[in-house]
């Protein structure tokens, strides 16, 4: 086995076996709506994971890294623990925290379907907006989610919570840009 498929296994397992603790944490504390929320979230990464080995797609361990931390962080101290909650800056920053893996995520994803050289202030723009256009549609989602099932408690309980997502999704955006187009990220094999 490769070094990359053993890591993709490696941190596949890890990560299954952390989701599906704070899944049974959460069905013992009877909490079926954020357990769904859970299960929504592991199953998209996995559903990623297959379509990347099945797509011979590239991922960098250290993006891969960041992304199941956001998911685990998203979980077990935002629903298990219940920060979106108790804490007001919880949320803040993993905004800003997981629209930096995001971006840098979604940023190797499109450099793969690229052939020529880009610059690197056209990296720094493109990882920049991935960053604030994905924010704007997980705002988006929370608003219709919020809309549609009235949960509790709701996704944006005000508008200057959705104002202080955004800003921490477009810091979150910034560091991707200034991460892509810095020297390290140049040329590096996802």
């Amino acid at each position: 086995m490769g070094k990359n498929k053993w890591s993709v296994v490696t941190i596949t397992a890890v990560f299954l076996m952390l989701q599906a603790a704070v899944m049974v944490g959460l069905m013992l504390n009877n909490q079926p709506g954020y357990l769904r929320s859970v299960l929504g979230t592991t199953g998209v990464w996995l559903l990623y994971t297959f379509l990347e080995a099945r797509y011979h797609l590239k991922m960098s361990t250290y993006v891969r890294v960041l992304m199941v931390l956001t998911i685990f962080f998203d979980a077990f101290f935002g629903f298990y623990c219940d920060l979106y909650v108790s804490s007001f800056v919880f949320d803040k920053v993993l905004h800003f925290f997981g629209t930096y893996a995001l971006s840098l995520f979604a940023y190797i994803l499109v450099m793969q379907m690229q052939t020529n050289l880009v610059d690197n202030s056209v990296k720094f723009i493109l990882a920049a907006c991935l960053g604030l256009s994905l924010g704007a549609f997980y705002e988006i989602l929370e608003f219709a989610v919020d809309s549609i099932s009235h949960p509790i408690p709701p996704g944006q309980p005000s508008l200057l919570d959705t104002d202080v997502d955004l800003i921490g999704d477009m810091l979150g955006g910034l560091l991707a840009g200034l991460h892509v187009s810095s020297r390290k990220f140049i040329n590096q094999l996802f």
